[in-house]
């Protein structure tokens, strides 16, 4: 869903340096005073931080069951208080504000296809990569003549604001970069022949360009990167464990039934073992 270029990821470090420095006393003593996996235990809830806003095939609100969430991420994190003996809470917040969230105390972990940007990992803990993502070019289901960015010069690409798809445009030489608040608009541009492509991660290209009857995904994914769950610096108890749940995720099929439910088993995520 959305995600992110090193200015963006930049920015979010000083927001939450910023954020936190209110909330460093009470927060940061209580954490030292009991571990996180034994907090979580106590209250027999693990609360998970994420936005639900454009949230397809992340997490978002099921159609059929207005109030009830769905998506690969909201599934991932099931499995994951399942295995550790736990309850899941989704604690919905803007995704600008996931990280100062988390170091504020509103939830104990922050999974919302969260890159790891080395900037980021100044302030937070990483678990292991859960999903290897890359870039996705779609385009209209006539067009015929593209199947890479070279075949777009002096063409307008629409992508989301803020992203590493943007970085990547803004990147190549002739492209005619057209950003959007959300991706909805995107993909509605295309369609509305307004742009004549869109870049964006795999995830979300599976959810809005394969699934539309009017476009096309085409090419080659390229660009890798990787989605991890960002932990409070003093939680590493609750990353080691986190990090045991999606290694028994992976090794026995879990997280590849996921990915192949929601159309983003690919590949690339070979390269996490899961096979």
């Amino acid at each position: 869903m959305r995600r992110y270029c090193r200015s963006r990821a930049t920015w979010l470090v000083l927001v939450a340096v910023l954020y936190g420095c209110g909330q460093a006393g009470s927060n940061d003593s209580a954490a030292k005073t009991e571990k996180a996996m034994a907090r979580i235990r106590g209250t027999g809830v693990l609360q998970w931080g994420a936005d639900v806003v454009g949230g397809v095939p992340y997490v978002y609100e099921d159609a059929n069951h207005p109030g009830t969430y769905i998506g690969f991420e909201m599934e991932i994190a099931q499995a994951i208080a399942a295995d550790l003996g736990v309850e899941l809470k989704l604690v919905i917040k803007p995704w600008d504000t996931l990280i100062p969230e988390l170091q504020r105390g509103s939830f104990d972990m922050a999974m919302n296809g969260i890159e790891n940007t080395e900037e980021r990992s100044q302030i937070v803990l990483y678990s292991d990569p859960y999903f290897v993502y890359s870039q996705q070019l779609t385009v209209r289901k006539s067009t015929t003549d593209v199947s890479g960015l070279p075949d777009l010069s002096g063409h307008k690409v629409a992508t989301l604001s803020g992203t590493a798809a943007e970085d990547i445009l803004r990147q190549t030489p002739g492209i005619q970069v057209v950003t959007n608040p959300e991706i909805i608009y995107s993909y509605r541009d295309l369609e509305e022949h307004r742009v004549d492509a869109v870049l964006l991660d795999t995830p979300i290209a599976a959810a809005y360009g394969a699934t539309n009857p009017a476009l096309k995904n085409v090419g080659i994914s390229f660009s890798e990167g990787r989605y991890v769950i960002a932990f409070r610096k003093t939680d590493t108890d609750l990353r080691d464990a986190v990090n045991a749940s999606l290694a028994r995720l992976r090794h026995n099929g879990r997280l590849k039934a996921i990915y192949e439910k929601y159309g983003i088993m690919d590949d690339h995520q070979h390269q996490l073992g899961i096979l």
